[in-house]
C-alpha cells in the first residue's frame, strides 16, 4: 500500500507487509523442511488482518497468550487455539465456551490445574509447561516423578482429549550469535528428551510444542518435537537483530513519530512516542538502555539504521532521542522519526494491534 507521509499526525505503527509476508513464508518452509507442525503465537501481532497472511484460518493451528485473544481470533475463524501460558482457574467460563467452539488447548504447570480443568464441561487438550533452564514458568525438566503423575492423572480424564509437553526455550534471548543461540537450543531439547526417556507414557501418546523466535530462525532441525511455536519473526525487532537472529532488512515493524521538541545544546530532540507506546523494554549499549533504532526514511518505509540516532529515555508520553550534529541541524518541528522498537510484541500490544499497512 502507498503511504502518505503527510496523514500521520501522532505516533503511528508501521508494517511492512512485504517483508512480514516473505518472514512468514520463510518459517513456513524451515518447518516443513524439518518436518515439524508450525504452530505461530499470534500475541506478536494480534491482528486478523495479519493472521491471515498465516494462511486460511481454519487450517492455522495457533497460539496465544490470554482467553481474550483466544476469543478475538476463534471469533475470527481459527479452530485450533493454545493458550501458551498457564492457565487461570478465573477464566474457566471463557475456557469452556472456547473449547465447545473450537479445539482448545490449555497449558498447566501443578496439578492443582487439574481440579480446574474436571470442571470444565468440554474437552480439551492439555500440555504440561517443561522449564528446561529459563526459569519463567514451568516445572523442571528434572521433576520425572512429578510429571509423571499429573500426565497418569490426566490422561483419565474425561475432560483431556489429548496431552502434550510445551517448551519454552526464552533463554535464547540473551544470548549472542548463533553460536549462542544453538547451545540453548541443544541444551534445552536434550533436557527435553532426557524427561521423555523417564516418562511411563509413550511418546507418540504425546504432543511435543517447542519453539522461540530465536531457535526457530537459526536453527534448521527440531528433534523430538511435533511442532514449533515462534511468534516475533513476523516482525522481528531490534532485540532480535542485536541476538543475531535476523537482519535489519528483515525487521518489519517500525513506529513514526513526530518531532515535538529540539535541542541542540544537548543533540537531542523529543519526539511524541514514550513508554505507552514503545514500552521500557531495551537494549544494552555500552551499559545503557536503548528503546529504539531510528531508521533511514524512504518514499513507502524505512531502510537501514541511522547510525548514532536512538531513542534514549522514554517517559509516559514522550521519548529523548540522540542524534548527531549533523543530522540535527536538518531536522524541524513536526518531521517524523521512523523508529524499530526494542520489542515488536510490546508494541503492538500498546497499540491493540492496530496498524498502518505499508
Amino acid at each position: 500500500m502507498s503511504l502518505n507521509w503527510n496523514t500521520i499526525t501522532g505516533p503511528q505503527v508501521l508494517v511492512d507487509s512485504r517483508k512480514s509476508k516473505r518472514n512468514i513464508k520463510r518459517m513456513q518452509e524451515k518447518a516443513a523442511s524439518a518436518h515439524v507442525a508450525l504452530r505461530p503465537h499470534f500475541k506478536t501481532h494480534q491482528s486478523v488482518t495479519i493472521g491471515k497472511w498465516f494462511g486460511k484460518p481454519e487450517e492455522t493451528p495457533i497460539a496465544v497468550s490470554s482467553a481474550e485473544m483466544a476469543r478475538h481470533f476463534a471469533d475470527a475463524g481459527w479452530q485450533d487455539i493454545l493458550l501458551a501460558i498457564p492457565m487461570n482457574p478465573r477464566a474457566l467460563p471463557a475456557y469452556n465456551r472456547l473449547a465447545r467452539e473450537v479445539r482448545f488447548g490449555l497449558t498447566i504447570e501443578n496439578a492443582d490445574s487439574l481440579k480446574a480443568i474436571a470442571r470444565l464441561l468440554n474437552p480439551v487438550d492439555v500440555y504440561i509447561e517443561i522449564d528446561a533452564g529459563y526459569g519463567r514458568t514451568g516445572i523442571s525438566w528434572r521433576a520425572h516423578e512429578t510429571i509423571n503423575l499429573i500426565l497418569e492423572q490426566a490422561r483419565t480424564m474425561p475432560q483431556v482429549r489429548g496431552l502434550g509437553l510445551l517448551l519454552h526455550a526464552g533463554n535464547s534471548y540473551t544470548m549472542r550469535g548463533e553460536h549462542g543461540i544453538a547451545q540453548i537450543h541443544e541444551e534445552s531439547l536434550q533436557r527435553l528428551a532426557e524427561l521423555i526417556e523417564n516418562l511411563h507414557i509413550p511418546q507418540h501418546e504425546l504432543r511435543i510444542s517447542v519453539g522461540d523466535t530465536p531457535t526457530c530462525s537459526r536453527m534448521e532441525s527440531f528433534l523430538g518435537a511435533d511442532e514449533i511455536r515462534p511468534g516475533n519473526y513476523v516482525f522481528y525487532d531490534w532485540q532480535q537483530q542485536r541476538i543475531g537472529a535476523c537482519d535489519w532488512p528483515d525487521v518489519a515493524l517500525a513506529v513514526a513519530c513526530p518531532i515535538i521538541g529540539i535541542y541542540p545544546e544537548r543533540n537531542e530532540v523529543v519526539v511524541h512516542g514514550g513508554a505507552v507506546h514503545f514500552s521500557k523494554d531495551s537494549v544494552s549499549i555500552d551499559g545503557n538502555s536503548v528503546f529504539g533504532q531510528v531508521m533511514h526514511q524512504t518514499a513507502n518505509g524505512w531502510g537501514s539504521p541511522i547510525q548514532g540516532a536512538q531513542l534514549v529515555s522514554v517517559s509516559q508520553e514522550h521519548g529523548k532521542v540522540r542524534v548527531s550534529e549533523a543530522m540535527l541541524k536538518e531536522l524541524e518541528l513536526g518531521d517524523l522519526l521512523i523508529i524499530v522498537p526494542a520489542h515488536s510484541c510490546l508494541v503492538m500490544a500498546a497499540f491493540n494491534g492496530e496498524c498502518t499497512v505499508i
